[in-house]
C-alpha cells in the first residue's frame, strides 16, 4: 500500500519539478564552489610566481651592477632588503655547470654528526649539508634566469603547500552541500507546489464535474497573466462553451420531441382511421399519401439536424467549384416565382455582374432557398422581396431584403439556434431549422451571415463569401 502511494507520488509533475529544481540548484551551487576553488588555487600559484619573478629581476639587476659580491650581500640581507627579512635560496650556475651557492637560508642548512679518531683521541665532527625543507605542508618554488654571459641565476622560496591551505575549503564543501541540498529540496517543493496549483485546481474541478454532474463548477480565476493562468481561463471558457452546448442540446432535444410529436401523432391517427375502414380504397390511398407526407417531414427534420451537426463540427463535405452566383440566384428565384405570384409579391433581382465565388452549388442552393423562402413567407401580400449581389474587395456580398413583419431585437441572436421559432413565426408552418442550416453551411464555406431587422419594417439577411476558395 505504501509502495503504491509512493509510486503515485513519484509520477506527479510536482515531484518531477521538485527533483529537477533540487538537481539544478545543487549543481549550480557545486559548480560555483568548484569555480571559486580553482580561482583561489590559481591566484595563489600566480602570486608565488610573481614574487619569485620580482626577486629574480631585482637580484639580476644587482648582479649586473655589482657582480657576485654585491649579489651575495643583497641575498644575505633578505628578500625585502633588510636583515631578518624573508630569505631566499640563491645560487649561480656557470656555463660549464659548476654551482656557486650564493646564499642558503639558515633553516635550509642541516648538520650531520660523525666520529673521527686522530691518534688515540676520538673527535665528534659536525658536517653541514643542504637540507631543502619540503614536506606535505610546504612547497619549494624555484625560478631561474640566464644572463648573456651564459650564467644562470636561480632563486628559491619555501611556500605553504596549496593543497594543505585549500584542504579546509574542500572539507567545507561537504559540510555546506548537505544543507544546500536540503534547502534545494524544500525550495523545490514550495516552488513546484505554487507552480502546479492551477493544474491541481483544474484536476479538482474536472473531478467535481465528473463525480457530481454539476456543469457550473469553475476553476478559481488567477490574478496573474502567465501561461498557466491563460490555461485556467481557457479551461473555464471551454466549460462555459460545453455547458452552453449541452444546454442547447437539451433544448434542441426538447424541441425535437415536441415537433416530432405532432407529425407522429398525425401519422398514427391517419393510419388508425385507414385501418378502421379497410373497405374504402380511396380513403386508404389518401391516408397513405398523408402518411408519406408526414414521414417525409420527419425525415427532412432529421436530415437537416444531421447537416447542421456536420457543418458545426467542421466535417461537412463540400464539393467546391467556381460558380457564377448570378446564374445560381436566378435559378433559385425562378423556383419561387409561382409562390411569389400566388401571394402577389414583387420579386426583384439586382445583380452586378460578374459575380463569381468558389462554393458547393448544392449546399448554396439550400442557403438561398431557405432565405428566399423565409422572405416570401413572412412578407405580407403586395410586399416586395429584393435579392442583391455585388463583388467588392475579394468577397461576394448577397442580400435578401423584404418588407415583412421584421424580427424583434431580442430574438435576432436566437433565430440561428436549432429549432428556435419566434412567437410571431409559430403561425407559419416550418421546422425551425432553416436559419441554423444557413449559418452552418455559410460558416463551412468560411463565410459570414448576419441579419438587420426592424419590427414592422422588414429584414435584411446579408451573406459574405470569399470570391476565391
Amino acid at each position: 500500500m505504501f509502495s503504491k502511494a509512493l509510486r503515485g507520488v513519484t509520477r506527479t509533475i510536482s515531484f518531477r519539478l521538485n527533483v529537477w529544481y533540487a538537481l539544478v540548484f545543487t549543481a549550480s551551487a557545486a559548480a560555483l564552489y568548484v569555480f571559486i576553488y580553482l580561482l583561489l588555487s590559481t591566484a595563489m600559484e600566480r602570486t608565488d610566481r610573481e614574487i619569485i619573478g620580482a626577486q629574480l629581476k631585482e637580484l639580476e639587476a644587482v648582479y649586473r651592477t655589482g657582480g657576485l659580491r654585491a649579489l651575495q650581500v643583497r641575498a644575505e640581507s633578505g628578500g625585502d632588503g633588510r636583515k631578518g627579512g624573508k630569505s631566499y635560496f640563491v645560487r649561480l650556475i656557470n656555463p660549464a655547470g659548476q654551482v656557486y651557492t650564493v646564499f642558503v637560508p639558515p633553516d635550509w642548512v642541516g648538520y650531520e654528526k660523525s666520529e673521527q679518531k686522530i691518534g688515540t683521541t676520538l673527535f665528534q665532527i659536525e658536517r653541514p649539508y643542504l637540507r631543502i625543507p619540503k614536506d606535505e605542508e610546504r612547497d619549494l618554488t624555484l625560478g631561474s634566469v640566464t644572463f648573456r654571459d651564459g650564467y644562470s641565476l636561480q632563486v628559491g622560496r619555501i611556500t605553504n603547500n596549496r593543497q594543505m591551505l585549500l584542504e579546509p575549503f574542500r572539507k567545507a564543501f561537504f559540510l555546506v552541500m548537505t544543507p544546500v541540498l536540503g534547502l534545494a529540496l524544500v525550495g523545490g517543493a514550495i516552488f513546484s507546489h505554487r507552480v502546479t496549483r492551477p493544474i491541481r485546481q483544474i484536476v479538482a474541478t474536472a473531478k467535481s464535474i465528473v463525480e457530481t454532474g454539476k456543469l457550473d463548477a469553475r476553476v478559481p480565476t488567477p490574478t496573474t497573466s502567465d501561461e498557466l493562468a491563460e490555461l485556467t481561463r481557457l479551461f473555464n471558457h471551454m466549460l462555459d462553451k460545453n455547458q452552453a452546448l449541452i444546454r442547447g442540446m437539451r433544448d434542441s432535444l426538447d424541441n425535437v420531441a415536441h415537433d416530432l410529436r405532432t407529425p407522429l401523432t398525425r401519422l398514427r391517427g391517419i393510419a388508425e382511421l385507414a385501418l378502421q375502414r379497410p373497405e374504402d380504397r380511396e380513403k386508404s390511398q389518401e391516408a397513405l399519401a398523408d402518411c408519406m407526407e408526414e414521414s417525409e417531414r420527419v425525415l427532412t427534420m432529421l436530415r437537416t439536424l444531421l447537416d447542421v451537426a456536420e457543418a458545426e463540427a467542421g466535417v461537412m463535405r463540400l464539393n467546391l467549384e467556381r460558380w457564377d452566383m448570378c446564374s445560381l440566384l436566378e435559378e433559385v428565384s425562378t423556383l419561387y416565382d409561382y409562390v411569389a405570384e400566388e401571394k402577389r409579391l414583387t420579386l426583384k433581382l439586382e445583380l452586378q455582374r460578374p459575380l463569381f465565388a468558389t462554393i458547393d452549388a448544392n449546399r448554396m442552393r439550400q442557403v438561398f432557398g431557405n432565405l428566399l423562402d423565409n422572405a416570401i413567407k413572412y412578407t405580407p401580400e403586395g410586399g416586395t422581396v429584393i435579392i442583391r449581389g455585388k463583388s467588392e474587395s475579394g468577397s461576394v456580398t448577397i442580400q435578401f431584403r423584404d418588407n415583412g413583419m421584421g424580427i424583434p431585437f431580442e430574438e435576432q441572436d436566437k433565430i440561428w439556434d436549432r429549432l428556435y421559432r419566434g412567437d410571431k413565426s409559430r403561425s407559419q408552418r416550418g421546422l425551425g431549422l432553416g436559419l441554423s442550416l444557413v449559418k452552418a453551411i455559410v460558416q463551412a464555406h468560411r463565410g459570414e451571415v448576419k441579419v438587420a431587422s426592424l419590427p414592422g419594417e422588414g429584414s435584411v439577411f446579408t451573406l459574405q463569401l470569399r470570391s476565391q476558395g
